[in-house]
């Protein structure tokens, strides 16, 4: 049996004057081409020819023939225009019609934008060719190149469907486009390794290089902000590098959704699975989305059934494994766990410490090296934990212009939880004390002054005031019936010992810290605790 025609991915960019892209009532039928040749070589053509269908050749002359420029990134038209009248009334007019232009050339996620551009007033008179209509694609396949605006490019224009059959978005090789506006797909390369991902990174490098071969499907799953989306980005990249040939897909499970129901609405699902169930490449982040979506879902297995049996690659990614997926279909969940199963956990200290660094190399700030082991250490959660704590440092420094030391973190950071802290009991800092120091709740609220006990004492004391604001005297009548004074003293002990920067001399569960690292691990513990 005959498989269906393949339709490759539009070039990346390709500039075109307005004028050359119309024949004003002179169209023949040798100038017409159907809308798969028009969207592989002239991508730029076919936007404007749907604008044409949405408006009319009159308005688009009047309105946006050298009076308006285009640009195209991803999934998203700007369209920039001389002054702020002109904008309020084409916003007013075609608004409507411009977002439907954009979704037929560029996918639902399409969306059309107007912006001001003065330029086009001092140039409104000039020549056609410096009013050029220039669409981008976000991801530029490897080996492409831009072909230039000659000025004598032949006029094409797609052919007109009738008003009562419009064309399916399905049916156009641009109609299902990456619905993605990232300016560019991250790589592999620059995707950091430890021991908490390199399996999920040897298994994606491998099923990049040879798709289809080796774990099909490949299931990555794990918490937020562990790297999944970089992982599937990086084979989306390397496959298509490595293969130029093959039909590599991305997109989201909300997309397939979306996807999938305007097929339904339109009565286009024949066209939504020739375009779906032909790729070599199938990737799709987040399918916990599709929880509870019984008809998509079994629309998402036949999909995968098809491409794997005729030898294309599934990747798949998940904040779950397969089996925790509970509100998919069974027959969905063994096809996933069939393939690799791949967890990744949340970044060790080594990764971390890779992270920091890496993620600071790019950045302005001058950073120390004992404030990057700060962050280090206070950030465990995610990539985004660590690239938000910097994120607030490089702003610091930008105000400042002063080195970003170990004092200038803890500040910063400290106030950054301040603002998010979660409820703290002091019942949750007398446990997390006696978990560290191996003492007992009667021990701290006894009467003994023993080192081993009064400076665990002491720091509960300070950490209780620290992370709950209670009042001194609150905090001294729950570890023994206290005076107020006696609270205030263990504070200013605390800080004093936090400031010479000494380790203390009884055991602790946090060993090889100083008072200062020691009280930061502590707090660590009440916000996973309180969490």
């Amino acid at each position: 049996m005959t498989q269906p025609r393949r339709h490759d991915d539009m070039p990346a960019s390709v500039p075109l004057l307005l004028d050359e892209q119309r024949t004003l009532g002179e169209e023949t039928e040798d100038d017409q081409i159907d809308s798969a040749e028009l969207n592989q070589q002239d991508p730029v053509a076919a936007l404007l020819a749907a604008l044409r269908e949405e408006i009319g050749d009159r308005n688009l002359q009047h309105w946006f023939d050298k009076r308006t420029r285009f640009e195209v990134s991803g999934d998203r038209v700007l369209v920039y225009v001389a002054n702020p009248f002109i904008l309020n009334w084409l916003l007013r007019r075609f608004r409507s019609a411009l977002n439907r232009a954009a979704q037929v050339v560029l996918g639902l996620s399409a969306s059309c934008q107007l912006e001001v551009d003065e330029s086009l007033l001092a140039h409104a008179s000039a020549s056609a060719a410096t009013n050029a209509v220039v669409i981008a694609e976000g991801d530029q396949s490897p080996g492409q190149t831009t072909t230039p605006a000659t000025g004598t490019a032949p006029s094409r224009q797609r052919k007109h469907a009738p008003a009562s059959h419009p064309a399916s978005e399905f049916d156009r090789p641009s109609g299902l486009t990456l619905p993605n506006n990232r300016r560019k797909f991250r790589s592999l390369d620059s995707y950091v390794t430890g021991e908490c991902n390199d399996l999920a990174v040897l298994a994606s490098r491998q099923v990049a290089a040879i798709p289809g071969e080796r774990y099909n499907p490949l299931f990555i799953h794990g918490g937020t902000g562990t790297g999944k989306t970089h992982l599937l980005e990086g084979i989306y990249t390397e496959a298509r590098r490595a293969h130029p040939t093959k039909n590599v897909m991305y997109l989201t499970s909300e997309a397939f959704t979306n996807y999938f129901t305007s097929a339904l609405t339109s009565r286009t699902v024949p066209s939504f699975r020739q375009r779906f169930r032909n790729v070599d490449v199938l990737l799709i982040d987040n399918i916990e989305f599709l929880d509870n979506k019984r008809a998509t879902q079994e629309e998402f297995l036949h999909t995968i059934v098809q491409v794997i049996e005729h030898g294309g690659q599934v990747v798949v990614s998940s904040d779950r494994h397969p089996r925790m997926l509970t509100k998919h279909r069974e027959e969905l969940t063994t096809r996933f766990v069939s393939g690799l199963v791949c967890r990744i956990e949340a970044p060790d200290e080594a990764t971390r410490h890779k992270l920091v660094r890496s993620m600071a190399v790019g950045m302005k700030a001058v950073f120390s090296d004992e404030s990057l082991d700060y962050i280090v250490r206070r950030c465990r959660r995610s990539t985004r934990e660590i690239q938000g704590a910097l994120n607030q440092l490089e702003g610091q420094f930008a105000l400042t212009g002063r080195r970003i030391s170990l004092n200038v973190v803890r500040e910063v950071l400290g106030e950054m939880e301040e603002e998010c802290r979660r409820l703290v009991r002091i019942s949750d800092v007398e446990k997390v004390v006696c978990d560290a120091f191996g003492v007992t709740a009667a021990d701290l609220r006894s009467s003994t002054r023993r080192k081993a006990i009064a400076l665990p004492r002491a720091i509960a004391m300070f950490l209780s005031r620290r992370m709950t604001k209670s009042a001194y005297r609150e905090i001294g009548m729950y570890f023994g019936g206290r005076d107020h004074s006696t609270v205030v003293a263990a504070e200013r002990k605390v800080k004093d010992l936090i400031a010479k920067g000494e380790a203390p001399d009884l055991p602790t569960s946090c060993t090889g810290r100083t008072f200062g690292e020691l009280v930061d691990e502590l707090e660590q513990r009440l916000m996973t605790l309180a969490g």
